[in-house]
């Protein structure tokens, strides 16, 4: 998957200039391509996150804490469990260009689903940045507890062979 998204890049990089009579020329992407892009950049940001904490000595869990904390206090604390959940929803299909987001279980205070195809490139490829894909998990898990917790919620996840399954609860 990830050799295919390299091949498109860089076809598309060499094929533009040829065709245009310019030397540069505004790429024209379609919706689809500019949001697979993004969430690769997106992604790829954790990634460099990560990367730059364990160069320093620190642990995966500090760098997410550090970006959890500063992330929170853009949510929407008055908005509230529910806000934060459609949030976080949004989120994580933003997070999966190739995959896809699926409620297995909500009730008024909870909501369970399942993730499928989180940066498969990364766990299949083994890692990126030297960044393997458990550690990418556990940064996610740490950084998105910290905002659960600011909005008044619980965030559990695991990473199992079926996907990553989330548990939103409201405290």
């Amino acid at each position: 998957m990830m050799k295919r998204i390299i091949t498109i890049l860089f076809i598309s990089i060499i094929a533009f200039p040829i065709i245009a009579q310019n030397k540069f020329a505004i790429p024209l992407l379609t919706d689809l391509q500019k949001y697979r892009n993004a969430a690769l950049q997106w992604n790829g940001s954790y990634l460099i996150q990560i990367s730059y904490a364990k160069s320093l000595g620190k642990s995966v869990e500090d760098a997410a804490t550090f970006f959890g904390d500063q992330l929170k206090i853009t949510w929407n604390k008055a908005g509230g469990f529910d806000s934060y959940v459609q949030s976080m929803l949004y989120t994580m299909v933003s997070l999966v260009p190739y995959g896809s987001v699926e409620i297995s279980e909500q009730t008024e205070n909870s909501l369970i689903y399942k993730v499928l195809g989180l940066y498969s490139e990364l766990k299949e490829g083994g890692s990126v940045f030297d960044v393997t894909y458990e550690e990418y998990i556990k940064f996610l898990g740490t950084a998105f507890s910290r905002i659960a917790d600011y909005m008044g919620a619980i965030y559990l996840q695991r990473d199992t062979d079926d996907g990553l399954i989330v548990t939103i609860k409201k405290k």
